[in-house]
């Protein structure tokens, strides 16, 4: 048998762990299977671009950010069908019986497409798929995208580091967090992280209340924003002060964007774990001769069948809003 592993859409925590699982996981199982890496994700798939793995190429990968192999998106792969033809076909070409991808909703669409054209044309590639993002936006209804809680953990760090600043100031800080349309990174960090207010991203904002939040609080405060809230900190600052001038509020405005610094640095425990186990589980399946699918957990042993493709692919397999009950659990704690 021969294995293609390719890390897609962008780097995040875990995805090393998950190279690594599932290149030792295939060698100590069946060492004349042959493990080959995809250089650069989809274009090195388009440009035939493979590099052959072995247990010594993997070692010491658990804790490391993003991806030894690359991964450099191809924004036409989602809707040029002849391209997506050519994918499908070198990798048949290439005698590649499955394919294990991690990545975010632009790769699960890819697979999901160049996986119909395999099954349509009798091409010997099936496709195994888990999520890996640090915004937890990838069909979330059953389980948590790899690479998520390593952001959680740096979010927390930085939100500390912003508290020090604030209480010994006496400001209120401002604070835009990654995670697309999703609210997941914003959210959990402000329940972690003890945050006053969480601006979800298609929220109608009452600023009179936020106002009355900061005004209520005795020396730090930290607002965090939603990446696609559509107003900007700049924005937002302007309204909170204006407010706070006609109020009589005496506070010091200030903001800052956690933006990358979500994404890099060391890969926390649990998503370790947790993509060493996805990886596992895919290779074990692989030689049982499984079907495509799709693969998550919520936490390390956790086997929920893997997912047809094209459902887990659809727009709705996805929460883009927080669940109610995650409010009211936010809420309470503040």
């Amino acid at each position: 048998m021969k294995f293609g592993i390719l890390t897609g859409g962008g780097d995040c925590p875990g995805m090393n762990a998950f190279i690594r699982a599932v290149v030792r996981t295939t060698l100590n199982a069946r060492p004349q299977t042959s493990v080959w890496g995809v250089v650069d994700g989809w274009k090195g798939l388009l440009d035939n671009n493979f590099s052959r793995l072995n247990k010594l190429d993997v070692a010491g990968l658990t804790s490391r950010g993003g991806t030894i192999l690359g991964t450099t998106r191809v924004p036409e792969l989602a809707t040029d069908m002849d391209l997506q033809e050519t994918l499908a076909r070198n990798l048949h070409d290439n005698g590649f019986n499955y394919l294990f991808v991690c990545g975010g909703n632009g790769s699960l669409k890819a697979s999901n497409a160049l996986n119909t054209i395999a099954r349509r044309e009798g091409l010997r590639t099936k496709f195994l798929v888990s999520p890996g993002s640090i915004d937890n936006d990838v069909c979330n209804t059953t389980g948590s995208s790899i690479g998520f809680y390593s952001a959680l953990d740096k979010s927390l760090e930085m939100l500390e580091w912003i508290r020090d600043t604030a209480s010994s100031h006496r400001r209120l800080y401002l604070v835009r967090s990654m995670g697309r349309k999703s609210a997941y990174l914003a959210l959990y960090s402000g329940i972690a992280s003890g945050a006053e207010y969480v601006i979800m991203p298609n929220e109608d904002v009452d600023y009179e209340h936020v106002a009355t939040v900061i005004a209520e609080r005795d020396k730090d405060t930290r607002i965090i924003v939603s990446e696609s809230y559509p107003k900007s900190l700049d924005e937002i600052r302007t309204t909170l002060e204006s407010i706070f001038a006609h109020r009589g509020i005496k506070r010091e405005v200030r903001s800052v964007d956690m933006g990358y610094f979500q994404r890099g640095g060391k890969t926390s425990v649990t998503d370790i774990l947790r993509a060493s186990w996805i990886g596992y589980r895919m290779v074990q399946d692989a030689f049982n001769g499984c079907e495509s699918g799709f693969y998550t957990a919520y936490y390390t042993g956790h086997s929920p069948a893997p997912m047809p493709l094209e459902e887990a692919a659809a727009d709705e397999a996805s929460y883009d809003s927080i669940p109610q009950e995650f409010i009211d659990f936010a809420l309470a704690l503040r």
